[in-house]
């Protein structure tokens, strides 16, 4: 009678095991879901943003402005994101202001990563214009903090732009193509 009652406690033991790793494993797939909805936001505003501020091509010997510029690459490492976001001059956000392409692009790259930092852990941003077509890659990068171990880190599929220099398992990106 004794044993049947520890082989039952051994195996209660084992099934609340098992139902608190099952807990811990529903709660990181539900911030990484969250995480990955906030990167997708955050690259459907800079998408609104370039188009708002698309400019214009080079063509008949004007010069490109706003977008078609590359006034909206931003490819600065993720360690090279580290510093707080500091807001360009001018503001361009009065009715007065008088900005060109290039500065309102300043003005929505700061506060777009402003966003990024505020809304993500470490959030940081690689944007590229394609020469070759009206688009934009933008890669969207944070530091999971749930990644607790090497056993627990994402495979590394080239998930973050070379250009990022990220070496560290625990930084997962996500990719989107915007089309203007």
């Amino acid at each position: 009678m004794l044993i049947e009652v520890l082989v039952s406690i051994a195996l209660s033991a084992v099934a609340l095991l098992a139902l608190a790793s099952l807990n811990a494993a529903a709660l990181r797939f539900t911030k990484m879901s969250q995480y990955r909805a906030v990167a997708t936001q955050l690259a459907s505003d800079i998408g609104e943003r370039m188009r708002a501020n698309k400019g214009r091509a080079a063509e008949g010997g004007a010069v490109a402005e706003g977008f078609w510029a590359g006034d909206y690459d931003y490819t600065t490492s993720f360690a090279g994101q580290a510093a707080t976001v500091t807001a360009p001059a001018p503001r361009c956000n009065t009715a007065l202001s008088v900005c060109s392409t290039r500065e309102l692009a300043n003005l929505d790259l700061a506060q777009w990563r402003f966003q990024a930092r505020r809304l993500l852990p470490e959030g940081s941003v690689f944007v590229l214009r394609q020469a070759s077509a009206v688009a934009a890659d933008v890669w969207i990068a944070w530091r999971d903090p749930l990644i607790a171990s090497r056993d627990e880190a994402p495979a590394r599929a080239n998930e973050c732009p070379s250009g990022m220099a990220v070496s560290d398992l625990s930084v997962r990106c996500s990719y989107f193509r915007v089309n203007l």
